[in-house]
């Protein structure tokens, strides 16, 4: 069976990074009393949060002539810890795209990698708890712990977390545009503890919506990998940019991951649920800060599934 694979970045090229610096949110103040029980004072004016957060994503088409899917990655940056998230997913593409029964969701590292609230790391899977389901003309995704739990807050962007639906007339039965927004984002942050009041400062919403054109993208006929393989970076030396290639035969939880020679960790270029097929990924030279780094042998490291493999390359400045 042939695998028809698109494979879109919102931002033409590879995806950009979101520009989310650590500025004062501003909401509307709801709370009728504060924590200690009194009324509160600044009950429906405008107040400070903390810091922002910021949420974008990316959209990935894959699927197979029979089971063709459209997948969202959704980013964020935390420039404060939160305490899990609320939004609502739409798009204009109708009964060409489904979640229902057969859409998935999955938690990216942000909600993998949680903190107490001391900031010792939470190792247990179950830590944050992630749940969708399809109402009306959107999808409402919540996460949440019971338990007090956080992300890192630490101003880096992440993958939060990839929602995927089902395109039950295949890619060529989308429309030629699709458009994707989003509405109800909540993101409880924690600075302003005990009350966890909304840090959320951009998103796409509906006068920000995204829209990509389905009839501008090529569909490939490449055969479905037959098995795990990481490709060596092209160049090789390279300077300031390389890329890096692999092969997925099946859906996996995948992490690409770049050290330097003492082991270190220097840049995550992913860390999600990744469908089969070929995947691309450029690494810039710069490490998770978006600083550049210097000169010298580094490596880059597959992790997909219980299949590991390591090649090396040469920065040459």
């Amino acid at each position: 069976m042939k695998r028809l694979i698109i494979l879109f970045a919102l931002f033409v090229g590879f995806a950009q990074a979101l520009d989310c610096p650590a500025d004062s949110s501003y909401h509307t103040d709801n709370r009728t009393l504060l924590p200690d029980g009194t009324p509160n004072p600044n009950y429906g004016q405008m107040i400070a949060t903390g810091l922002c957060a910021c949420i974008g994503f990316e959209v990935t088409l894959s699927g197979s002539s029979d089971d063709s899917t459209v997948t969202l990655i959704f980013k964020m940056v935390d420039n404060e810890a939160i305490r899990g998230i609320q939004l609502d997913v739409y798009h204009d593409a109708g009964s060409d795209l489904v979640y229902g029964d057969e859409g998935v969701v999955y938690k990216g590292e942000k909600l993998e990698n949680v903190f107490d609230e001391y900031g010792d790391p939470v190792t247990s899977s179950n830590a944050m708890q992630l749940l969708s389901n399809e109402i009306n003309d959107h999808v409402k995704v919540m996460a949440y712990s019971t338990n007090r739990t956080q992300t890192a807050g630490d101003g880096v962007e992440g993958t939060l977390f990839q929602i995927t639906y089902k395109a039950p007339n295949g890619h060529e039965g989308l429309p030629a545009t699709i458009t994707f927004w989003l509405d109800g984002v909540r993101l409880p942050g924690t600075s302003m503890a005990p009350d966890l009041l909304d840090v959320s400062c951009s998103y796409p919403d509906v006068n920000n919506a995204v829209t990509f054109n389905t009839s501008e993208m090529g569909i490939g006929d490449d055969p479905l990998p037959t098995a795990f393989s990481l490709a060596q970076n092209y160049p090789n030396p390279f300077n300031p940019t390389t890329r890096i290639s692999f092969d997925l035969p099946e859906q996996a939880l995948t992490k690409l991951v770049v050290y330097n020679i003492l082991g270190q960790q220097v840049s995550v270029l992913t860390n999600r649920h990744m469908s089969a097929g070929h995947h691309v990924f450029d690494w810039n030279g710069q490490d998770a800060s978006g600083n550049s780094v210097a000169s010298g042998v580094y490596f880059y490291e597959l992790r997909a599934g219980d299949f590991v493999a390591k090649k090396k390359m040469l920065l040459l400045r």
